[in-house]
């Protein structure tokens, strides 16, 4: 199956002619002359990449990744900049909303290819990487799925206590203050409720069979706070 591409420009032959480089690469190719057609464009079809001016009438480039972002279904496609905005200042706010590249206009269409190209393996290579089963010990954590076994027998977990448990796992070994979890699982300040995390980090070992009296997986380190032991 072909990958799609959505090119968002409003200068019309630059469209043209990068589409045609693209298509004749192989990509499928969409147009759009502004953010806001843009928009529209995306509620019936799906992209894996958007290649985006940043001065357009109606909604700018800027505006759109914005728009995308907040949106309550996350964007799965990565963003490349095309500008003739050339200030650093432009280039690190781009990047700082989440592109993945910025391009300067005026450029050569066959390197914008290469870094489409590009783009497309390494989004590829970190959806494989963020797939992949995550194991600590006893503990294997389906990351697709959002369901973790321990010794291949499925946990039942409620979800805080997954959030807890997944935390742990993405870095076993590192100590987690109470304050860290607390802001981690409610996202707001801390107020030194220690009561409410003890009673999930209790629960949370009584599931994973772990003397409380000498855990051996999720390990108090007094004064600091918990974390996962890392295999020997």
């Amino acid at each position: 199956m072909k990958q799609r591409i959505m090119v968002v420009d409003d200068a019309r032959e630059l469209r043209d002619v990068l589409s045609l480089y693209l298509r004749n690469a192989g990509y499928e190719v969409l147009e759009a002359a502004d953010g806001l057609a843009a928009l529209d464009c995306l509620k019936s079809s799906e992209i894996d990449l958007m290649i985006l001016d940043i001065m357009m009438p109606r909604m700018d480039g800027f505006e759109l990744l914005k728009h995308l972002d907040r949106q309550e279904k996350k964007r799965q496609f990565p963003i490349i900049f095309l500008s003739a905005r050339t200030e650093v200042q432009d280039k690190i706010r781009g990047l700082t909303l989440g592109a993945d590249d910025y391009i300067e206009k005026p450029y050569d269409p066959s390197e914008v290819l290469a870094r489409v190209m590009a783009v497309l393996r390494r989004t590829r290579q970190q959806k494989e990487e963020q797939s992949r089963p995550v194991k600590v010990g006893e503990l294997t954590w389906d990351v697709t799925n959002r369901l973790i076994y321990l010794n291949d027998e499925l946990l039942q977990l409620r979800a805080k206590e997954y959030q807890l448990l997944t935390l742990f796992m993405k870095y076993p070994g590192r100590v987690y203050t109470k304050q860290e979890i607390y802001e981690y699982l409610w996202q707001q300040p801390y107020l030194n409720d220690e009561n409410t995390i003890m009673v999930h980090i209790s629960n949370l070992r009584e599931k994973l069979n772990d003397d409380p009296r000498n855990p051996d997986k999720i390990v108090t380190i007094r004064g600091l706070g918990y974390m996962l032991k890392k295999e020997d």
